[in-house]
C-alpha cells in the first residue's frame, strides 16, 4: 500500500517551523512565517483555493490533523508482471520483507476460504477469482525468496518452515498491535524481524545441512535412492572408490543460483555495506536501475508525439492499439509499437513506485492497474503537466532522477569521477546506465566469487565484495553524464498555452494597436460560421507562437506574413485569408482577442460548452434578479468591448491549468475586470466603475459574459 509521509516529513528540520494546514480535500499544505495564513494560492496536488487574507483562512482550509493517510488494501497488481523486489521505506533486510510479504498472501489465501468478499475488498484493483489471484502471487514471493536466498525451491521450503517454526515458539513476540500508523507498522515489522525472522535465519547453511541429514534418516523417505545420493553419503550404499573426494553428495548437491538478490543478502549477513557503499546502492535498486536503459526509447516515443500532436486542440480519445490502427507507413507502426509496448512494459513494473515517490507525484488512480495495448488510453502516452499525461512525465523525470543520483554517488565515492550534464534531447544509448542481468552482471559475479568445498560439508561461497564493486563501477556507472530535467518533452495544447506570457513577448518586439471599430465589424460579419472563425482562429494562433519567438514588421500585412513567411496559403481557405489582409502584424494580439471571443460564441449557439477548460469555481448561478441588475449596464456600455475584455480575462486568468496570479473566485468581478483592462493599458469603460452591480463576484464571471451575449444577440435581433 502506498505510505503517507507527512506526519513524518513534520519531523524533519527544515519544516519545524511552519505550520501545517489541509485543504477542503484533505491535501497537506504548509503556512510560514507566524503561521497563520495571509495570502491566497493553489492547493499542488488538486488546485482548489488555499490560504486566506488578513490571516483569516478562506472555507476550507484548516488545520491538518495529526492523522496517517496511508491507502489500505492490495495494490501489487498481476503477479505475472510482478518483477520489481522494493523495499525503500522498510528498516528490514530483503529476505525479512520478502518473508512478510509471503505470509501475508498466505493469510489473505486462508481468508479466502472463510470469507471471500471481505479479501476481495482489500484487493484493489478487484480480480475475478481472489484465491488463484493469491496463489499465484504466493508462487512469485517463493521464486523472489529462492533467488535472493541462492537455494533450491526444496531448501526455501525449508527456510519458511524454520519462520513458522520460530514464530509459533516465540515466547518475546507482542500481540498484533494498531497498526493504523506508520511508526506501529514499522515497530511491528522491526519486531518481528529481529525477534522471529532473523533467528530463523542465523547461521541458515548449518541449519540446512542438519535438516536434510535428519531428512535423509528419516524411514518414511530414507529408503529412496536418489535423497541418499543427494542428502547422505552414497558410499554407505553403493560400491564406490574408498577415500575419493568425488564420491560424497556435495559432488550430487545443487550448487548455489548466484544473483544479484543473493549477493546483497550476503551483503546484509557480514555487514558489509559500510565498505561498499555504491555496490550497495546498486544493490538496493538494481531492479529499477535495470529499466534506466529504456530511457532513449521512451525519450524518442515523447518527441514523437509531441510533433504529432504539437498543433492540435484535444487528442482523440483511443487506446493505443486504434491509435496504431491510424497510422498508414508500416515502417512507422512498427516503431511506434516497439516504443509503445516498452512504456508499457517500464510503467507496469514502476507504477505503484510512482503513485508515491518521483518529482511528479501522480493520482493514485492512474497506477491502480496494468496498461496494455487495449486499456492504454492514447492521453497516457503524451507527455503533460495535468491529467493522464502526467504518467508519461512522471516515468521519464523518475528514470532520470535514477540516472543522476548513481551518477552523484559514484562521483562522491570515486575521485576520479567528474559528471557532465546534457540534455533530454541528446540522450542516446551510449549516455544511460545500460546492462543486461543475465549477459552482465551475472558473469561479473561469478568471476569474482570462490568456491570452498570439504568432504561432509556444504559448498561455501566467498565474495570479493570491494572487486565487484570497482568493476561494477567502471564497466557501468562510470562516466555517464547527468541528464537536465529541464528540456523533457512536453506537450500543450493550443487551448491550454500561456498567452499572457506569449503577448508579453510580442509586445517586447512588436508594438500592439487595437483593432478599429470599422474592421472589427467588418470582420465580425465576413466570419458568420463556427468553421470559418475556427480555421482564422488557428491560422492567428500559430502566428502568435512565430511572433513570440521571432518578432516581425508590424506594419507587414497578416496575410502576406501567412503567405510568404509561414507558407499556410494552402492549409487557410481564399475567403479566410481575404478577411485577414485587414490586419497587420500590430493587431495580432487585439485579433487574437476578437477570434476567441467570437469562437465561444459561436460555440454557445451551437450548444456547446465555450468554457470546459475555465475552471467550476468561476461558473456559479446568476440569479434573474442579477440578471436584471446588469440590464442597465448592458444597455449604456459597450457591450462588445464588455465582452471582449471579459473573456479575455477567463481565458488567461481562470483556465484549469493556470498560474499561481489566477483571479480568486471571491473578488468582486468589477474590480478584477477594471484592473486587468488597467495593467492592458487600455481604456476602461466608465460604466464599469459607475453602473456595474458590486454584489457580482469573480465566481458569476462566466454567466455574466453568457449574460452579455445574450442582450447582444437580442439587440441584433431588434435592430433586423
Amino acid at each position: 500500500m502506498p505510505e503517507d509521509i507527512s506526519i513524518e516529513a513534520r519531523g524533519w528540520a527544515a519544516l519545524q517551523n511552519l505550520a501545517w494546514y489541509q485543504c477542503p480535500n484533505g491535501h497537506p499544505c504548509l503556512v510560514g512565517e507566524c503561521g497563520r495564513p495571509v495570502e491566497v494560492a493553489r492547493c499542488p496536488e488538486c488546485k482548489v483555493v488555499v490560504g486566506g487574507h488578513n490571516h483569516n483562512p478562506v472555507s476550507g482550509f484548516t488545520a491538518a490533523a495529526m492523522m496517517d493517510k496511508t491507502q489500505t488494501g492490495h495494490i501489487l497488481g498481476d503477479p505475472r508482471k510482478r518483477e520489481t523486489i522494493v523495499a525503500p521505506d522498510r528498516q528490514m533486510s530483503l529476505v525479512s520483507f520478502l518473508l512478510v510479504r509471503l505470509m501475508t498472501h498466505v493469510a489473505m489465501f486462508i481468508g479466502t476460504m472463510e470469507d471471500v468478499k471481505s479479501i476481495e475488498q482489500i484487493i484493489k484493483p478487484q480480480v475475478q477469482n481472489p484465491r488463484d489471484f493469491l496463489w499465484c502471487h504466493i508462487k512469485k514471493d517463493v521464486e523472489q525468496l529462492r533467488n535472493s536466498l541462492a537455494k533450491t525451491i526444496d531448501e526455501t521450503a525449508i527456510v519458511v518452515h524454520l519462520f513458522l517454526h520460530q514464530l509459533i515458539h516465540q515466547k518475546k513476540l507482542p500481540t498484533l498491535p494498531d497498526l493504523s500508523t506508520k511508526a506501529q507498522r514499522k515497530n511491528w515489522e522491526s519486531s518481528i524481524s529481529k525477534e522471529v525472522i532473523t533467528p530463523a535465519v542465523e547461521n541458515l547453511d548449518r541449519k540446512l545441512v542438519d535438516i536434510n541429514s535428519q531428512i535423509s534418516q528419516d524411514k518414511r523417505s530414507g529408503s529412496d535412492s536418489i535423497v541418499k545420493i543427494v542428502y547422505s553419503d552414497p558410499q554407505t550404499f553403493l560400491t564406490l572408490p574408498k577415500g575419493d573426494a568425488l564420491h560424497c553428495s556435495t559432488i550430487w548437491a545443487c550448487r548455489k543460483r548466484i544473483s544479484p538478490e543473493h549477493l546483497r543478502h550476503m551483503m546484509e549477513n557480514r555487514e558489509e555495506k559500510e565498505n561498499v557503499p555504491i555496490l550497495q546502492t546498486f544493490l538496493q535498486k538494481e531492479v529499477q536501475l535495470r529499466l534506466v536503459k529504456y530511457l532513449p526509447e521512451l525519450l524518442a516515443l515523447q518527441n514523437d508525439l509531441t510533433k504529432l500532436f504539437q498543433n492540435t486542440t484535444e487528442v482523440p480519445k483511443q487506446s493505443a492499439s486504434d491509435f496504431l490502427q491510424t497510422i498508414s507507413s508500416e515502417p512507422v507502426r512498427s516503431t511506434f509499437t516497439s516504443r509503445i509496448s516498452c512504456f508499457i512494459s517500464v510503467w507496469n513494473q514502476l507504477r505503484t513506485f510512482l503513485i508515491t515517490n518521483g518529482e511528479f507525484k501522480i493520482p493514485e488512480e492512474f497506477g491502480a492497474s496494468d496498461l496494455d495495448m487495449q486499456n492504454c488510453q492514447l492521453e497516457v502516452l503524451l507527455p503533460r503537466r495535468q491529467g493522464l499525461g502526467l504518467c508519461s512525465t512522471a516515468l521519464v523525470s523518475y528514470l532520470i532522477a535514477l540516472q543522476n543520483d548513481f551518477v552523484y554517488t559514484v562521483e562522491k565515492y570515486t575521485i576520479e569521477s567528474t559528471p557532465y550534464s546534457i540534455s533530454p534531447q541528446d540522450v542516446s544509448d551510449l549516455h544511460v546506465i545500460r546492462y543486461e542481468v543475465g549477459k552482465d552482471i551475472i558473469p561479473l559475479l561469478l568471476s569474482n566469487c570462490q568456491y570452498t568445498m570439504e568432504k561432509g560439508s556444504e559448498i561455501v561461497i566467498e565474495y570479493d565484495f570491494k572487486r565487484i564493486e570497482q568493476q561494477l563501477t567502471n564497466r557501468f556507472l562510470k562516466g555517464k553524464p547527468l541528464i537536465s530535467l529541464k528540456g523533457i518533452p512536453t506537450l500543450i495544447y493550443r487551448q491550454d498555452r500561456n498567452y499572457g506570457i506569449i503577448f508579453h513577448d510580442i509586445q517586447n518586439r512588436i508594438p500592439q494597436e487595437s483593432l478599429p471599430i470599422s474592421v472589427i465589424n467588418v470582420i465580425s460579419g465576413e466570419l458568420q460560421s463556427y468553421s470559418e472563425v475556427c480555421e482564422a482562429f488557428t491560422a492567428v494562433e500559430v502566428t502568435s507562437g512565430f511572433l513570440a519567438m521571432s518578432g516581425g514588421d508590424p506594419d507587414l500585412k497578416l496575410d502576406v506574413y501567412l503567405k510568404d513567411v509561414l507558407q499556410m496559403e494552402a492549409q487557410t481557405s481564399p475567403h479566410v485569408m481575404e478577411t485577414l489582409r485587414r490586419c497587420n502584424l500590430k493587431h495580432i494580439q487585439a485579433l487574437w482577442q476578437l477570434l476567441s471571443s467570437r469562437k465561444s460564441e459561436c460555440s454557445l449557439i451551437l450548444n456547446r460548452d465555450p468554457f470546459s477548460g475555465i475552471k467550476n469555481e468561476y461558473k456559479e448561478h446568476l440569479s434573474e434578479e442579477v440578471k436584471k441588475q446588469l440590464r442597465p449596464f448592458f444597455v449604456q456600455a459597450s457591450v462588445d468591448t464588455f465582452i471582449l475584455e471579459l473573456h479575455e480575462l477567463l481565458t488567461l486568468k481562470c483556465k484549469n491549468v493556470q498560474s499561481p496570479d489566477s483571479f480568486n473566485p471571491t473578488w468582486s468581478l468589477k474590480m478584477a475586470l477594471g484592473s486587468f483592462m488597467d495593467v492592458k493599458e487600455v481604456d476602461n469603460l466608465p460604466e464599469l466603475e459607475d453602473i456595474f452591480p458590486e454584489t457580482i463576484l469573480m465566481s458569476q464571471s462566466v454567466e455574466t459574459w453568457k449574460a452579455a451575449v445574450a442582450f447582444k444577440r437580442e439587440q441584433l435581433q431588434f435592430t433586423r
